[in-house]
């Protein structure tokens, strides 16, 4: 049987971000990177490591708002990215571990 509980691996992530300004959509998007792995991979996670990073589509949105529907009229920007990240994973796999059973008496 095999002890190794540590698993070392790399892994292709799309993610997509949102936000005001370019910044705020790479940061957006960069947050959902652990999120997006934990969902598609069993184990847990000890170190994420990011080793390559392609931008597949990044827009601007401009619109422009009103206050009222015509006062004061302003230029708007909503920028969306979408990336592809390389990842290194460093992962344990709890389903090996083998906990032992205790019988404990509590007074």
């Amino acid at each position: 049987m095999d002890n190794t509980i540590y698993k070392e691996l790399t892994y292709t992530v799309r993610i997509k971000g949102k936000g005001e300004s370019k910044e705020h959509a790479v940061v957006n998007a960069l947050g959902k990177i652990k999120q997006m792995i934990t969902s598609q991979l069993n184990g847990l996670i000890i170190r994420i490591e990011p080793l390559k990073a392609e931008v597949i589509e990044a827009v601007e949105e401009v619109y422009t708002e009103k206050f009222f529907f015509f006062f004061f009229p302003r230029k708007r920007s909503i920028f969306k990215v979408e990336m592809d990240i390389l990842v290194r994973l460093f992962i344990l796999d709890i389903k090996k571990v083998e906990f032992k059973k205790a019988q404990i008496e509590r007074s």
